[in-house]
């Protein structure tokens, strides 16, 4: 942990590994369906759904590491038996990061169902709400995430997706909390804020 003048940052190298990374977590999570329905006839490759909605939400990277962090939650929870449509996996990343980026709207990146909608072009505000909701439900509500989970999860995955931690003056940190790919603060301050907004919402 840093000392009281410094605060634990996250720094990515680059966007591209945890894309990836992501895209693979989504697709892992359970079996699904390779039957395409006629509303997932619009659905391009998920890791290139992943990149879009990435791009177009404007994602940092603490958004993208806790999302994981709650795929990683989601599948612990999954009953054995549990079966997915084609675009389940979509669906999960979605309210993952719809999720996540709530966690850290203290940071500006709160978004909103009718935000994600617009973005995928595939799902209405009402379908993205429902997903939110469920996913709260499968996880149990657990949304906090501790610094010291994140360094745990980064020990184990830092290298596949190109990040690490670090501490950076508190005077840095607010020049450097929204921007990639340069730090984004995760501190207890911000996230218990967040996790009661996103509770809230």
């Amino acid at each position: 942990m840093g000392s009281p003048n410094t605060a634990t940052s996250l720094l990515s190298r680059s966007p591209d590994a945890i894309l990836s990374f992501t895209a693979t977590t989504a697709d892992s999570l359970l079996p699904c369906s390779k039957q395409r329905l006629l509303t997932h006839h619009s659905l391009p490759p998920l890791s290139q759904f992943v990149s879009s909605v990435f791009a177009k939400c404007r994602l940092p990277p603490s958004v993208m590491l806790i999302s994981l962090i709650y795929l990683r939650r989601l599948k612990t929870r999954l009953p054995g038996r549990a079966r997915g449509d084609f675009d389940t996996p979509y669906k999960l990343f979605l309210a993952a990061i719809l999720v996540a980026s709530k966690f850290g709207s203290e940071c500006g990146t709160g978004l909103t169902s009718t935000q994600v909608a617009r973005m995928t072009g595939v799902y209405t505000p009402r379908e993205v709400n429902l997903m939110e909701r469920s996913f709260l439900s499968l996880i149990g509500y657990e949304l906090w995430v501790a610094v010291e989970e994140i360094k745990e999860f980064l020990d184990e995955y830092g290298e596949k997706i190109e990040m690490e931690v670090r501490d950076v003056e508190i005077e840095q940190w607010w020049i450097e909390e929204c921007q990639w790919p340069t730090a984004t603060t995760v501190t207890a301050a911000t996230a218990a804020t967040a996790a009661t907004a996103a509770t809230a919402a």
